[in-house]
């Protein structure tokens, strides 16, 4: 196959082509190739801001045949990539990952690999192997849960939420704009260790409260008596999933100083009575509740597996053995 590497300026047209080839992939291999913040940098980028963002893209003939990218993490450069189903196994995802590596130059690098339900598919098998080719070693494993949203789990949400209420002195609201500020500090200080969601920023925010998925009325916040923002529990119901939609345990932060006493729970078993009632855009109830939590945090893992959630994926991040 004759293709070229190109690095293109990130516009309408570009990004309209990266979101077409990410979706084919994630129909492919049952998970999306690329995370939500690489689309979101994509989208500022196209909109003519300064993301830390970088794209790679294999065209032949004027086609797009895949895509890498690095994302700006920090110190990091982050990379994902994907190739169209049609065009593998041809050395396209080699040829794109070098190119990222090379302009990554000495700069600390990593890469996602996330994982479809079925772990011996060739593209995930390909991946794996493409990293141990590089001498990268894996350095963080991300689980997708799941629930599935039986008329008996139903029920067992619902009662679990009623008999777990927040702890005294707090009030559980739904988010309005002119909370933005109290929840970026709150979910910078619940996530002061977590390498993308601590970094959320006002404007990454405003990105997502823009996005055709959000409902305020899915977005928990447990506030104390003087409006201070004690914890919160986001929820997701993407768009466009098809015949058996997923809601997702998008978020759950909480402040320093309510850590410890039971809020997590409470704003978590809120969060997933909402998801048990609610509908998806065509009003077809969600078939399942997900969520995604690194596998190192034993007490988030534990209790999440309490609450009946079971592993569905795992992605792994990788990176080079001596960097």
């Amino acid at each position: 196959m004759v293709y070229e590497i190109i690095s293109p300026k990130v516009s309408g047209v570009v990004l309209a082509d990266f979101e077409r080839l990410a979706e084919l992939a994630r129909r492919q291999d049952g998970a999306s190739p690329f995370s939500e913040q690489t689309f979101v940098e994509l989208r500022k980028a196209a909109a003519g801001a300064d993301a830390g963002v970088r794209l790679f893209e294999a065209r032949q003939a004027g086609a797009s045949l895949g895509f890498a990218a690095l994302v700006r993490e920090g110190e990091l450069w982050v990379l994902e990539a994907a190739v169209a189903p049609e065009a593998r196994g041809q050395g396209l995802g080699s040829a794109l990952i070098g190119a990222a590596v090379e302009a990554a130059s000495e700069e600390p690098l990593r890469a996602w690999i996330h994982g479809g339900s079925d772990t011996s598919s060739p593209a995930l098998q390909a991946a794996t192997h493409l990293a141990d080719k590089l001498g990268w070693r894996s350095t963080r494993e991300l689980y997708k849960l799941g629930l599935a949203l039986t008329d008996e789990a139903r029920a067992s949400v619902r009662a679990a939420a009623q008999a777990r209420p927040l702890p005294p002195g707090l009030t559980l609201t739904t988010y309005t704009p002119d909370l933005a500020e109290a929840w970026v500090r709150v979910n910078t200080q619940a996530f002061a260790h977590h390498p993308e969601q601590g970094r959320l920023t006002l404007d990454d925010l405003a990105a997502r409260t823009d996005s055709d998925w959000f409902r305020a009325e899915g977005f928990f916040l447990a506030v104390e008596k003087d409006g201070q923002l004690a914890g919160f529990h986001w929820t997701k119901i993407p768009t466009g999933q098809g015949e058996r939609p997923e809601g997702e345990v998008y978020a759950v932060g909480i402040a320093p100083t309510w850590q410890g006493k039971g809020l997590g729970k409470a704003l978590t078993l809120a969060g997933m009575a909402y998801l048990a009632g609610a509908t998806d855009e065509s009003g077809t109830p969600l078939d399942r509740i997900v969520l995604y939590v690194d596998a190192d945090n034993t007490a988030a893992v534990a209790l999440y597996c309490s609450l009946s959630f079971t592993p569905l994926t795992i992605d792994r991040q990788y990176g080079p053995a001596h960097p």
